[in-house]
C-alpha cells in the first residue's frame, strides 16, 4: 500500500505541519521524539497500514514542516496545538496517540488540554515530564541541564561548525552504540542513518530551545486522570528513560498496560518491532474494533483469544472466565519474577 502524498495543516500561528496517513480505519496518529524524524516508526507504519489510518508527523521545525515563527512557539503546547491542527485537517475525530520519547510528553499533554479526541494513548520509551531528571538515571542533571541548554542555545552557530560534520561522520553510529543509547546489534544501521542524516541538518539553536521545553513541561498530574486505554511500552535497558519511569506511569494510569522489551534500550521501537507491533496489534484489538480496527486474523484463534496482563484493578474480560489474582506489580503472584516483559499471563 503507497503512502499518500504530503499534506499540510496550518497552526495557529501559521506555521504549516507536514503531516501524511496511510491505509484506512481507526486512526493511529504517530509522534516522534525531539530531533527525530517519522523514520523510527517504519516498522509501525508498515505493520498497521493495511488494518487502521497510520497518520505520521512532523513537529515545527522538523522535517518538512516550517519553523517555527518564533522560538517562544517551540513548545510542548505548541506541538499539541499543531497535532490538533493535523487531526482536523485529516478529517480525525479521535484516535489512538503514540508518542516516542518526547512524544510521550506531548501525548500527554494533548490529553490533558483536548481528551475528548483521544481514544487511547500508548507511551513508547519515554517520560511523562522533566526528563533530564532520568536521564541516565541521573538525578541531579535535573538541576544541571536547564542552564548548560541556555548557554547552548547562544553558543549554538559556532558550536554546529564541530558537532555536525561529527553527526556527518563514520564515527556517530559506533559512538552511540558505546554509549549504550541503543543496542550495540539489535538496532538496525539504516535506522540509525536515517536519524544522524537528519539530526545533522537540524538548527541547533532550535534543538536547545526544544530541550529546554522538554525539560520544563510535566504532565505528571495527569497521570491519575487518564480515562482512555493505555498501553505503556519500554526497554529493559533504557538508558535515557530508565525502565521505572515507565513502571510509575504504569502504576499511577488507571487500568494501564505495560510491555518491557527485554534487552531493549531507546530505541527497542526498532530493535524488537515484532514483539513491540504484535504487542500493539493485541491492545488495539482488545480495545478499538468497535471504532473500525481491523485485527490480525492469520495469528489464529487462540492468539486472538489471549488475554493480556493488564495493570492493577482491571476488571476481566467481557467474555468472563477465571483469571490470576495481580499483584502490586501487575504479575500473578505465583509468578511476580518471571513476567516482565511477557505478554502473556
Amino acid at each position: 500500500m503507497k503512502q499518500e502524498p504530503e499534506r499540510y495543516a496550518v497552526s495557529f500561528d501559521d506555521t504549516r505541519i507536514c503531516f501524511r496517513t496511510e491505509g484506512s480505519g481507526f486512526p493511529l496518529v504517530l509522534c516522534n521524539g525531539i530531533l527525530c524524524s517519522t523514520g523510527y516508526w517504519r516498522y509501525v507504519r508498515a505493520f498497521f497500514r493495511s488494518r487502521a489510518t497510520v497518520l505520521s508527523w512532523d513537529y515545527r521545525s522538523h522535517g518538512r514542516s516550517e519553523p517555527a515563527r518564533s522560538p517562544d512557539n517551540l513548545t510542548i503546547e505548541s506541538l499539541c496545538r499543531d497535532l490538533l491542527s493535523v487531526l482536523d485537517a485529516a478529517g480525525v475525530e479521535k484516535a489512538a496517540l503514540a508518542g516516542h520519547s518526547m512524544g510521550v510528553q506531548v501525548i500527554l499533554e494533548f490529553y490533558r488540554r483536548y481528551p475528548e479526541r483521544v481514544a487511547g494513548l500508548i507511551p513508547i520509551s519515554g517520560t511523562y515530564g522533566d526528563p533530564c531528571r532520568t536521564f541516565y538515571g541521573m538525578e541531579w542533571l535535573g538541576s544541571v541541564m536547564p542552564p548548560l541548554l541556555r548557554v547552548g542555545e547562544r553558543i549554538a552557530g559556532p558550536l554546529a561548525r564541530f558537532v555536525q560534520p561529527f553527526l556527518r561522520s563514520r564515527l556517530a553510529i559506533p559512538m552511540a552504540r558505546a554509549s549504550g543509547s541503543i543496542h550495540w546489534y539489535l538496532c538496525p544501521g539504516e535506522v540509525m542513518e536515517d536519524y544522524f542524516r537528519h539530526l545533522s541538518s537540524f538548527d541547533l539553536r532550535t534543538a536547545f530551545r526544544m530541550g529546554q521545553a522538554m525539560a520544563e513541561h510535566s504532565a505528571a498530574d495527569v497521570l491519575a486522570r487518564v480515562r482512555v486505554p493505555t498501553l505503556v511500552i519500554a526497554g529493559e535497558k533504557d538508558p535515557f528513560t530508565p525502565v521505572w519511569v515507565a513502571e510509575k506511569m504504569w502504576r499511577a494510569i488507571p487500568d494501564a498496560e505495560l510491555l518491557v522489551v527485554p534487552r531493549g534500550t531507546h530505541t527497542a521501537l526498532v530493535e524488537d518491532p515484532l514483539l513491540v507491533n504484535l504487542r500493539v496489534e493485541l491492545f488495539l484489538r482488545d480495545h478499538f474494533q468497535d471504532l473500525g480496527y481491523r485485527p490480525v486474523k492469520a495469528l489464529g484463534d487462540r492468539l486472538l483469544r489471549m488475554e493480556l496482563k493488564r495493570g492493577p484493578g482491571l476488571p476481566p474480560p467481557a467474555s468472563g472466565g477465571s483469571r490470576p489474582e495481580w499483584n502490586r506489580s501487575g504479575a500473578p503472584r505465583s509468578r511476580q519474577k518471571s513476567t516482565r516483559g511477557s505478554m502473556s499471563s
